[in-house]
């Protein structure tokens, strides 16, 4: 590794710590498959790859938040420059589910050898969706007399993530629009606000097979308190995945990923929380689930990236 990049590494890593902030909700395991967080890694990996994420969010809590997350990319033509992708995620607070669906596109430069910077965009709906009727006293409550709400938003984002065989930076807004859903003429509802992720990483090859990849997520919002996430992750034998992160005053995490066969994985995370004393007195963690599965789609030789996770 050269000076310079060393001294990147060193400098991106170490940023965040200086900042302070409740995290906002956001996934444990974007560290395996980054397309949730930034439509520029849509191809990264140069094959067809499918992840599907469950999260159960503090447990022992009525109305805890539910997620679930599909994603799948691939490239489309035999360069490997150009890539399409889609993603749906549906995420249940209380009585109010919010949904998206987007399609994801990037197109992808290679700047040296083995080094490439990609750009993508993506597009696509939102709805927000309450359902009054789950609620006790629905029917003796006049202020639901009207029934269940639903409203639908267009949204669109845009990332940049640059990459090689050990190191990675990418910038994502993936709302790019902020929107707002009314529940009542008197009370705003649900909001769903524009907010900026810089993530970065090195992976550090160790000796018997072992490589050690440490990353960091920050993430930047209007009127809000910075947050950051940090990552260690090791992986021995390209087979075994074992892990540690940070969420900025929020949780600790314990991370696992196993390979079970030539191109499939499965991963799970805990998340031991670590924020307001409130909180954690009242709930037992989250737990999170993923799996993953991966194949070469075109015929044509590729180059490998990113060994760490052999995508």
């Amino acid at each position: 590794m050269t000076r310079t990049k060393l001294l990147l590494t060193i400098c991106f890593i170490l940023s965040p710590l200086g900042v302070l902030g409740q995290q906002q909700i956001l996934n444990t395991q974007y560290i395996f498959t980054r397309h949730l967080i930034n439509p520029a890694y849509t191809g990264v990996g140069n094959r067809l790859q499918a992840a599907l994420l469950v999260r159960d969010q503090w447990r022992g809590i009525d109305g805890a938040p539910k997620t679930q997350a599909l994603s799948l990319h691939a490239p489309i033509n035999f360069e490997k420059t150009m890539s399409l992708g889609g993603i749906m995620v549906s995420d249940k607070i209380g009585v109010t589910t919010q949904r998206a669906a987007y399609l994801t596109a990037s197109y992808k430069l290679e700047v040296k050898k083995e080094a490439f910077i990609s750009f993508g965009l993506q597009g696509g709906i939102l709805t927000d969706q309450t359902n009054f009727s789950e609620l006790d006293g629905f029917a003796d409550d006049p202020i639901f007399a009207s029934g269940n709400r639903t409203s639908f938003r267009p949204n669109f984002g845009a990332g940049v993530y640059y990459y090689d065989e050990k190191f990675h930076v990418g910038l994502s807004i993936p709302n790019l629009v902020e929107q707002k859903f009314e529940q009542f003429a008197f009370q705003e509802g649900s909001d769903i606000n524009r907010f900026i992720y810089l993530d970065n990483g090195y992976a550090f090859t160790l000796k018997n097979q072992m490589i050690l990849d440490v990353s960091t997520l920050l993430k930047v919002q209007s009127g809000n308190p910075a947050q950051f996430d940090i990552n260690a992750i090791l992986g021995m034998r390209s087979s075994i995945w074992i892990g540690f992160s940070y969420r900025s005053f929020e949780s600790f995490d314990f991370l696992f990923r196993l390979k079970l066969a030539r191109d499939y994985y499965f991963a799970y995370s805990y998340d031991i929380p670590s924020g307001p004393a409130s909180l954690s007195r009242v709930n037992t963690g989250s737990h999170e689930f993923l799996i993953q599965f991966g194949m070469n789609k075109l015929t044509k030789p590729f180059k490998p990236t990113r060994k760490l996770w052999k995508r």
